[in-house]
C-alpha cells in the first residue's frame, strides 16, 4: 500500500511538473489560449472580446457528437468560430475556431498568422503529430482529434485551427 501511495505523489508530481507530456501521448493540448480566446468560452464572453459575428450560419445538428454548431464568421478579424450547444437555439460555447489573415492573435506559446514553420516546431516540436504532420505543408499539435493544427504555405503560418478536426 505504502509504495502504491508513494507511485500516485510521484505520478502527480511528474504530471504537474511537466504537462507537455499529457500532450506528447496524444491528449488535449486545446486547454491553450488563442489570444483571450479558449475552447469552451461561452458566447457572452466571445462577443464581449469580439464584437457581434459579422455573419452566422444555421444550427446544424452534428450526428457525430449530438451538438447543434453554428458557424460565426468574423472576416475582418480573420476568424471562423464553430460554437455548440446542446440542443437547437440553445446557449452556445466555443467548440473550435479557425484563423487566417489578418488574424493578429496568437497562442500562449506566441506562434500566429505569418510565423515560420521554424518557430512552430521550436514552440511545439515536442508535442508534434508525426502521423498526421505533413512538413512544408501542416503541423498537428497534440492530435487531429483534439489539437492545435498549423497550414503552411511557402514556410509560413497561413491558417491556425483548435479543436477536433477528426471524430
Amino acid at each position: 500500500m505504502k509504495t502504491f501511495q508513494t507511485f500516485l505523489i510521484l505520478l502527480l508530481g511528474l504530471l504537474t511538473a511537466a504537462p507537455d507530456i499529457l500532450c506528447a501521448e496524444g491528449k488535449s493540448i486545446t486547454t491553450e489560449a488563442f489570444g483571450k480566446i479558449s475552447l469552451g468560452s461561452k458566447a457572452a464572453a466571445l462577443v464581449k472580446l469580439l464584437g457581434e459575428a459579422e455573419a452566422k450560419g444555421k444550427d446544424t445538428l452534428w450526428d457525430a457528437t449530438g451538438d447543434w454548431v453554428q458557424e460565426w464568421k468574423y472576416p475582418a478579424k480573420g476568424l471562423t468560430l464553430a460554437m455548440a450547444s446542446a440542443k437547437k437555439g440553445g446557449a452556445k460555447t466555443l467548440l473550435s475556431l479557425t484563423a487566417t489573415s489578418p488574424c493578429d492573435l496568437a497562442t500562449a506559446r506566441g506562434i500566429k498568422i505569418g510565423s515560420s514553420e521554424a518557430d512552430v516546431r521550436k514552440a511545439y516540436g515536442k508535442i508534434e503529430d508525426k502521423e498526421s504532420s505533413v512538413a512544408g505543408e501542416s503541423f498537428v499539435a497534440g492530435s487531429i482529434y483534439d489539437g492545435v493544427m498549423f497550414t503552411f504555405k511557402k514556410g509560413r503560418v497561413v491558417q491556425i485551427f483548435i479543436g477536433a478536426a477528426a471524430e
